[in-house]
């Protein structure tokens, strides 16, 4: 069955991540080694997500009698994390073999995608925790593997805040277990607890786990000075990769919460989870968008950008929660149109921080990329305009089906949405206009080939997927 050369490829991703450090430990240590496991475990990765989305394309691909399962939403989430990896294997290649622990990027690397396979698909709360506690210590150590103080306080902030988001999701684990008296898809329903009170608790403590992984407010605060002073490239991996499977398992959760037949005062469930996530993308995205409109330090626009993403994606999961238990049509665009959001982002976020530690943090610096040639400082351009939202880029496409699924929830809260678009093009053409700026055009940005070559590449990507989103998002199954 083609299902087994999907598990077959994840293992060999998972055993690609194992090999490095035991051949290094044998004394082969050849970076040019390392690079090649790293790069052919991650096609192969990246292979299994394409045909994990063909198959997904007419209906569910169960693992493990049903213990993780893909749908078209999880399998787009899964194939994004591949592309992206890519993008940031392209860029980084040989360069972190002056970091002392350069053996372990390309360790880890695979075993992020790895964890997040299990944890985009997981279907039981056990596989949740476990996918959960694993992408989590990847994120750590990587933060922290380059060989600078930036990236040490930077990766001890990111654990702290971490360990919180932990206690969190076991909470929520542990109420699905002993209240709820289930560790399967039951326990994600909020009709499976005996007790309202504790489900509300659990439900809140799973959305405030997210809100500390993925910066959304007011659980935000740690991610400027995480994402905004760690090193860019393996900032990259953090807010591009592993980002992607904690957004795909906490829409599963959203959604099967919110169909959940449970009303209070006689309103649904849903429209109660609904209206708090709509709450938390007006607070996000405002912040982010707002936050960045001061900086110099582009790595620093960069994070607070990100938080304006998130509050994006949360108003898609808002319109995916509202529909969840009266229209699976309408439940399936929106979670289509996150898919398309969050790996526009992902595309477009990775390369541009992996950029950073060679083109520089400050905004003056984007003018020396003019100097480079127009084939980067086009691709650069095309990375942010997508970003903004700008037609016929994949990030056009993201916005305008998050706002057309949350249209026929809320009016108001597109409203909002697309005023903050429209905040945030005033940083987005500020960088813009720095890169065409050509007073110092003696000056070139100091960006390797494979740098460069990467974010042509994500330019390249991004165009293609927005040319043929419109398809892609009419492919979509219903989701599970």
């Amino acid at each position: 069955m083609i299902e087994r050369v999907v598990e077959v490829l994840i293992y060999v991703t998972l055993i690609a991540s194992l090999a490095v450090p035991l051949i290094y430990s044998f004394g082969v240590r050849r970076v040019r080694v390392h690079l090649a496991i790293a790069f052919a475990s991650t096609i192969l990765y990246t292979i299994a997500g394409v045909i994990l989305l063909s198959l997904a394309g007419n209906g569910q691909v169960r693992f493990y009698n049903g213990l993780v399962v893909h749908d078209s939403f999880t399998s787009a989430m899964v194939l994004g994390s591949g592309l992206t990896a890519l993008l940031v294997l392209i860029s980084i290649e040989r360069k972190a073999s002056y970091w002392s622990t350069h053996p372990a990027l390309y360790s880890l690397l695979p075993l992020t995608l790895f964890g997040v396979f299990y944890l985009a698909g997981a279907m039981d709360t056990l596989v949740v925790l476990a996918g959960w506690l694993l992408v989590s210590v990847i994120s750590y150590v990587i933060v922290a593997l380059p060989d600078d103080l930036d990236s040490a306080v930077a990766s001890s902030r990111y654990i702290m805040v971490g360990a919180v988001a932990t206690l969190l999701i076991g909470l929520w684990a542990a109420s699905n277990v002993v209240v709820a008296s289930s560790v399967g898809l039951e326990g994600f329903r909020l009709s499976s607890y005996t007790d309202d009170k504790i489900s509300a608790l659990a439900f809140t403590a799973i959305i405030a786990a997210l809100g500390f992984k993925v910066g959304v407010a007011p659980f935000h605060w740690w991610l400027p000075s995480v994402y905004g002073r760690g090193d860019g490239r393996v900032i990259a991996v953090v807010a591009g990769i592993a980002k992607l499977g904690f957004i795909a398992v906490i829409a599963r959760i959203i959604v099967e919460a919110s169909r959940s037949p449970l009303a209070y005062a006689g309103v649904p469930a849903s429209k109660y989870i609904a209206a708090g996530l709509a709450a938390l993308a007006v607070a996000t995205m405002t912040y982010g968008n707002i936050a960045a409109l001061t900086p110099r330090n582009v790595q620093a626009i960069l994070a607070y950008s990100s938080i304006a993403q998130v509050g994006y994606i949360l108003v898609g999961l808002s319109a995916a929660a509202y529909f969840a238990d009266t229209s699976p049509e309408a439940t399936s665009i929106a979670l289509a149109a996150v898919a398309l959001q969050s790996i526009a982002y992902a595309l477009a976020k990775a390369p541009l921080f992996a950029m950073i530690p060679e083109a520089g943090r400050d905004l003056a610096d984007l003018k020396k990329l003019a100097a480079r040639g127009r084939g980067v400082t086009l691709a650069v351009m095309m990375l942010i305009l997508s970003l903004l939202g700008l037609p016929p880029l994949l990030g056009f496409w993201g916005k305008l089906y998050l706002f057309l699924a949350a249209a026929g929830y809320s009016l108001l809260l597109v409203a909002i949405a697309l005023i903050n678009s429209g905040i945030s093009s005033a940083y987005y053409i500020r960088m813009i206009r720095e890169m065409l700026r050509t007073e110092q055009a003696g000056e070139k940005a100091e960006i390797t080939d494979t740098t460069e070559a990467s974010l042509i590449i994500a330019a390249i990507l991004i165009t293609l997927l927005g040319i043929t989103a419109p398809l892609l998002i009419q492919s979509f199954a219903p989701i599970i």
